[in-house]
């Protein structure tokens, strides 16, 4: 009886519903409600009562009712199906007549909420921008962008996450919201924190003092925030001060607070991050303290793995290197979630592909490679160096898989660096295993990649009218962002919202052709790196590949160096590193300025002959002399002009004059950019201001070196007011050679640039200008130079032609001297015209100028500052082109006419014979 009961008020109440088309949900919805029993096990009641508003196409009813049964199932946690309801919502109310913003907002949100509670951060944030981009309304918007920072930090795109943290301060309204402010400044000082440089660190104590202030003002502070507030004070001053007894105080005063709230997760945590702090001081309280944080972890699976870490971190300290490792073996046990059998278990392709926490899985990759390293060094053990490389080869395979990834520019780099520390380790392991295979392979993919990645793109076919598009959306974004570093801070509010618009926008172009083009938008293709077994080398060419890291960011590096020659290849390692970076950056010093005293020109030959004998080992110094050496630099040693080191110390003679240099980034990007079609037709473009709008000092003698260069390659000058940058934009992609003389400044920390007659061109906007150039030289300052980014190498303005599209970029390490350059190009090109490769006309060019010049005109600030990075090749005028074409024609075709009389002779001969 009960039974007809509900059926009959089930449809009364409907009819009710259908007939007055309710605003709010409805009455059906809550008698269901009110029956016995969860809500997920009545979804069969609440399905029927669904269904019946879509078969009446009552989708107002379907919006109210969908939305508030997702949030009845999703606090049951049942995450999937609340999901699958809220859509269902969402859906509704995107059709529903009248159009209501704030409904369908509230009901965005809640899908994108439901999905990064289930560990959907991509989903997440698709959802959360599609509910700000929706008009009408302001609903959320702040709670909107701290949550998809939130879900940015969470796939390790930490620069995307501060971006949009840094924008719902603006949508907070700050009375109304003054909890969501000071959970966004904590949040975001994690954000800052997990960045781990030395500009972010400031920003980590700055918003968490901001937050403590804020806090104290509420008549409740919440004990929740309170405790992130003391913990984060605490990791900060562990990770970023060094200052242990500091930190402990913090999370003392956390822990406090911890055990009021009685959370487990919290106290886990907590005791955590006190054992961690007291390894280097004392292992048996740290111990304690994991002991303890095991305790209130039962549930909290994201930290176990953690805690294990941290007890093999601390067996490590104490030398306990196989009790270590099993610790470690724990902690994968957990992290996976897998029965682990032995210690030299590591994770394959399959368990990497779907993990979330990839900073502690690479962390402790990291922990277990050390531990076979050293393991190896006291027990002499060559296995547990061959482990170490195994280690680190699953550490590349990581970092692959996010390089995949749709994470912004700078999040890559940051991911870079930290493979960085791995790379280095495992170059270690190869020296002690002598594996120069993997020390080639290390070396290789410990630079460039970006770069190689980047070009890479180019190869793919791709229609003209969808590229067009995103460098349209590309461009907007680069000039609303030049806009930002300039701008007041009122103007920054505003600026940021654009700058997130339009990034959202160009993320849904290219979301809607990730299916048409997969290889171009939806994930990018990790580069093949050139093995060694593939390098074939010709008796007249050596390459010398250095790598230099860190093994902790502000520790002192590790360096190492591998020579190739078609006679052998040896790996070895650069001892006494701090006299190498103190010898560097004295060189660079002396090369600023000419000698002026005898006493300068011995003090350059001393540090620069030092640098010789501990970069080039004296094993392979004879071999140099008469070959072509391409020296792959890194770190600090890219600063390096190696043709101005002296070899000999008492003759001060220079390398240059026993062999002919180049540079590359790698290898595999000096492949892959060399494969790269490039249909220029024209030969040279010249742009030389001479003179500058923006008061910028006169270069009087750069039209010499344009001027000059055009008499050996036809093609177009701009001089004076005519070299503008939009001149330069419009014409770049047509020619083969692009010849900038002007003013630049790579090293600008706010935007590196170079300078047009009427405005400069910032580095990003490089980015968005196609080039065909199989040559490009940048008669300009420092425009070799760069922030530094490890993994990666020199962030530099000629890396920035390179992935516009150039094959060969000539550009500077100081100052140059404009006259002394001049006379140095003119001769380059001269010596490029008449069919010597790159490098050699370039090496003639400035044996010339040595020969020529004498004393303090003599000294490397003159001549040194032009490096070649790149293609070798020749580069003939297409004059000269054509004219050995046409030269071939001819000698080609009286060939075969002399072949043809004597042919015809010889038979006539043969008719004649008796």
């Amino acid at each position: 009886m009960r039974k007809y009961v509900v059926i009959l008020f089930f449809c009364i109440s409907y009819f009710l519903t259908f007939s007055s088309r309710g605003q709010e949900i409805s009455f059906s919805l809550d008698s269901i409600s009110k029956l016995p029993g969860s809500n997920y096990e009545k979804l069969n009641s609440y399905n029927t009562l669904l269904d019946s508003y879509k078969k009446s196409n009552n989708l107002t009813q379907l919006g109210f009712d969908a939305h508030q049964l997702a949030k009845w199932i999703h606090k049951e946690k049942k995450w999937d199906k609340a999901i699958e309801i809220a859509k269902i919502a969402y859906l509704a109310r995107e059709k529903a007549t009248p159009f209501n913003p704030e409904l369908l907002k509230r009901s965005y949100y809640n899908y994108a909420n439901f999905n990064r509670r289930k560990e959907n951060y991509t989903i997440a944030i698709r959802y959360f921008r599609k509910m700000i981009e929706v008009k009408g309304s302001d609903f959320f918007n702040g709670k909107a962008y701290a949550l998809i920072g939130e879900c940015y930090g969470k796939i390790g795109d930490l620069y995307q996450a501060v971006e949009n943290q840094l924008q719902a301060f603006v949508d907070f309204e700050s009375k109304k919201q003054k909890a969501y402010i000071i959970s966004n400044h904590i949040n975001i000082a994690v954000s800052y924190r997990n960045i781990r440089n030395r500009k972010s660190n400031q920003k980590v104590v700055s918003h968490l003092l901001i937050a403590d202030s804020l806090i104290h003002t509420l008549e409740k502070p919440n004990s929740r925030d309170l405790y992130a507030i003391y913990n984060n004070l605490g990791l900060y001053h562990k990770e970023a001060i060094k200052d242990h007894n500091k930190a402990i105080e913090y999370f003392e005063k956390a822990l406090e607070i911890a055990e009021k709230m009685g959370v487990d997760r919290n106290l886990g945590q907590i005791h955590y991050n006190l054992g961690i702090s007291n390894i280097n001081s004392d292992n048996t309280i740290a111990e304690e303290h994991f002991k303890q944080s095991l305790s209130y972890s039962k549930n909290v699976n994201y930290l176990i793995p953690k805690i294990y870490m941290g007890l093999g971190i601390s067996a490590f300290t104490k030398e306990e290197y196989n009790v270590a490792q099993e610790q470690y073996r724990k902690a994968f046990s957990y992290y996976f979630n897998v029965d682990i059998p032995n210690t030299d278990w590591l994770p394959k392709k399959e368990h990497l592909a779907h993990i979330n926490d990839k900073a502690t899985l690479l962390e402790l990759l990291k922990r277990k490679t050390q531990a076979y390293l050293e393991h190896g060094k006291k027990e002499k053990d060559s296995s547990s160096h061959l482990s170490a490389i195994k280690t680190v080869m699953t550490s590349d395979l990581l970092i692959d898989i996010i390089m995949k990834e749709n994470l912004s520019y700078k999040s890559k780099l940051f991911w870079r660096s930290l493979i960085s520390e791995v790379y280095i380790l495992g170059l270690e392991a190869c020296i002690n295993s002598n594996n120069k295979d993997a020390a080639f392979y290390f070396m290789e993919k410990n630079k460039a990649l970006l770069l190689i990645q980047d070009i890479t793109k180019k190869k793919i076919s791709i229609p003209e009218e969808v590229l067009e598009q995103e460098k349209k959306l590309e461009n907007e974004i680069v000039k609303f962002q030049n806009q930002f570093k300039n701008s007041s801070k009122t103007q920054k509010d505003s600026l940021s919202a654009i700058i997130l618009s339009k990034k959202s926008e160009l993320y849904h172009y290219k979301d809607s052709l990730s299916y048409t083009y997969p290889k171009y938008f939806s994930s990018y293709t990790i580069p093949k790196m050139i093995s060694l077994s593939d390098i074939k080398l010709k008796d007249n060419q050596i390459i010398i590949n250095y790598t230099m890291a860190e093994e902790v960011l502000g520790a002192l590096p590790n360096a190492y160096g591998m020579v190739l020659s078609n006679k052998h290849k040896k790996v070895f390692k650069i001892e006494n590193i701090n006299q190498l970076t103190d010898n560097i950056y004295d060189l660079r010093k002396k090369l600023k300025k000419p000698f002026k005293t005898w006493d300068d020109i011995r003090r350059y030959r001393e540090v620069s002959h030092l640098l010789y004998n501990t970069l080039i080992s004296s094993n392979i110094r004879k071999e140099l002399k008469n070959k072509k050496v391409t020296i792959i630099a890194d770190h600090n040693i890219s600063l390096i002009p190696f043709e101005a080191l002296v070899t000999d110390i008492e003759l001060g003679t220079y390398l240059i004059e026993e062999s002919e240099i180049n540079y590359a980034y790698s290898l595999s990007f000096l492949k892959e950019n060399k494969s790269i079609a490039r249909t220029s037709t024209q030969d040279f473009l010249g742009i030389a201001p001479i003179n500058f709008s923006n008061n910028l000092t006169t270069l009087y003698s750069s039209d010499e070196e344009i001027n000059t260069a055009n008499t050996y390659y036809d093609g177009s000058l701009y001089t004076k007011e005519n070299a503008t940058k939009k001149n330069f934009i419009k014409e770049a992609n047509k020619y083969k050679i692009l010849h900038l003389a002007t003013h630049a400044d790579a090293s600008d920390s706010i935007a590196p640039w170079i300078a047009f007659y009427d405005n400069k061109l910032i580095a990003n906007e490089l980015t968005t200008i196609k080039n065909n150039a199989e040559l490009v030289i940048l008669s300009a300052c420092n425009t070799s130079l760069g922030k530094l980014n490890r993994g990666e190498g020199l962030m530099s303005l000629a890396r920035e032609f390179f992935k516009s599209g150039a094959n060969t970029v000539i550009p500077s390490l100081w100052n140059t001297n404009d006259k002394s350059t001049a006379t140095i190009t003119s001769d380059f090109y001269k010596n490029l015209s008449n069919g010597k490769t790159k490098s050699q006309a370039l090496r003639i060019a400035k044996l010339n100028y040595l020969k020529s010049n004498s004393d303090a005109d003599a000294s490397p600030y003159y001549w040194a500052s032009l490096v070649l990075i790149g293609d070798t090749g020749t580069l003939v005028p297409k004059s000269n082109y054509n004219l050995l074409i046409y030269s071939t024609i001819i000698i080609t075709t009286i060939i075969v006419l002399l072949l043809f009389f004597r042919y015809r002779r010889h038979k006539q001969k043969a008719t004649v014979t008796p």
